[in-house]
């Protein structure tokens, strides 16, 4: 009796363990998401927060709360929220066709609101030549998330245009497993003391110089002439 207890129960030992074993494996990110989440966590948010810091300290420099003023902050705001989630997305969610669309669109967006915000900021505020290479980091993760995301799944991208073997999924799920608490604290800390609150300093001073009537006092005076011709 107790032999055959004891079978039994290594028996089902043995199955549990082995389901958990496949559920682990079945859980395991895929090569794809594997390779997302180490461009997104150690290249590119560190590029796209420290070139945004940087942007920040271009503005003070260049005084953008009694030049461009509230209307350049704000379109910077705008790029914020279009270019983060397209960013993020490659950390949190599971990459389908789509997360593929919202990502290019996401994308494309943000590139069209660089170009109203240099429209628009270039006869007011001076742009030097290293603010305008720190845009080029700006710039660059949105477009470079998203096609890394495509070339990684591209089964889902082909589904997305109609073609391919797979159906497009469309449902916004989270990465299984989803990355590591301690990266995710990590990731939101920086995103919170590097890139919100400068700008929230920066849409301050600006708010404060608007009410005052100060938005162009600084403004060169050649600039409105040679981008008005």
């Amino acid at each position: 009796m107790k032999r055959s207890l004891a079978a039994a129960l290594a028996v089902a030992g043995g199955g549990a363990l082995g389901m958990l074993g496949r559920r682990g494996r079945a859980t395991s990110p895929s090569a794809g998401d594997t390779a997302m989440r180490r461009l997104t966590t150690y290249f590119i948010v560190p590029v796209w927060l420290g070139a945004g810091f940087l942007d920040y300290i271009w503005h003070r420099r260049t005084r953008i709360e009694t030049t461009s003023g509230l209307e350049e902050s704000l379109m910077h705001t705008l790029m914020m929220v279009e270019a983060g989630p397209a960013v993020l997305a490659g950390l949190f969610l599971e990459i389908n066709a789509g997360v593929l669309a919202g990502m290019i669109g996401l994308s494309a967006a943000h590139e069209l609101t660089v170009l109203w915000d240099l429209a628009y900021t270039a006869p007011r505020r001076a742009i030097p030549a290293g603010e305008q290479v720190t845009h080029t980091f700006l710039e660059a993760p949105p477009f470079v998330v998203t096609a890394a995301a495509i070339c990684t799944h591209w089964e889902q991208f082909l589904a997305l245009m109609g073609r391919g073997a797979e159906r497009p999924r469309y449902g916004i799920r989270l990465q299984k497993p989803p990355i590591p608490w301690s990266n995710v604290l990590v990731i939101l800390a920086a995103l919170g003391l590097v890139g919100a609150l400068p700008h929230a300093d920066e849409l301050r001073r600006c708010i404060r110089a608007k009410a005052a009537g100060r938005v162009g006092e600084d403004t060169p005076a050649c600039l409105p002439e040679v981008f008005s011709s």
